[in-house]
């Protein structure tokens, strides 16, 4: 990897910056009762996932919308309490007790921060800084810690990524993306000419990106 083309640095955050690996699990034993919200919830995000929806109230209102008719019985009311108030505390308070940065996480973002680089969070989730702060990653390791939903559209949605690149004023043909999934990070990246580094691609993935920076 030839590090010294790059000026900036966008994370994924979830499966990135920490194995979630078993996260999943986790979340259906802590609710159970709600297991079926939770699985209305995965199909609904597969639905919208990719589509401009401008802004973060967009994003949301589409996502109970299509919960509520995943499942007839999960009311839009419902699905929005559910969301904000149990599962995405759940997921915080999850990752405070279970799970912790990937080796020398905070050593690599500091790293590239030393080397003048813009480094950037771009979760796929809400609670971006809430999940940091449960990590105990430092907030202000990073030049920007933001959302797709925020953005206006979940990963791989190009205005998203469009918004993000002109929010921070990232070029990206020296902009590096670093995360998990080929189909939401990797497909975010592509279109846009940027390069793509998957830290599941293989065993030594996460070594060999501290190899390059550390």
């Amino acid at each position: 990897m030839n590090i010294e083309k790059y000026k900036s640095v966008i994370f994924d955050l979830d499966g990135t910056l920490y194995d979630n690996k078993g996260l999943p699990l986790k979340l259906v034993l802590a609710d159970i009762l709600n297991m079926w919200v939770l699985g209305a919830e995965r199909l609904a995000r597969k639905h919208i996932k990719g589509r401009d929806y401008q802004d973060a109230a967009g994003v949301y209102d589409a996502l109970f919308a299509e919960m509520a008719s995943v499942k007839r019985s999960l009311t839009v009311d419902k699905a929005r309490r559910w969301y904000q108030d149990k599962y995405m505390p759940l997921q915080v308070s999850l990752l405070r007790i279970y799970f912790a940065p990937r080796p020398l996480c905070v050593e690599l973002l500091e790293a590239m921060r030393s080397r003048g680089l813009k480094v950037i969070l771009y979760s796929d989730y809400g609670h971006e800084v809430e999940k940091l702060d449960a990590l105990r990653i430092p907030r202000d390791l990073f030049d920007g810690v933001v959302s797709a939903a925020k953005m206006g559209g979940l990963k791989p949605c190009q205005k998203s990524m469009e918004r993000l690149m002109k929010l921070y004023d990232l070029d990206p043909a020296t902009t590096l993306y670093i995360g998990d999934r080929e189909d939401t990070d990797g497909e975010s990246a592509r279109p846009m000419q940027m390069d793509f580094y998957n830290v599941k691609a293989n065993r030594e993935a996460w070594d060999e990106l501290l190899k390059s920076f550390l």
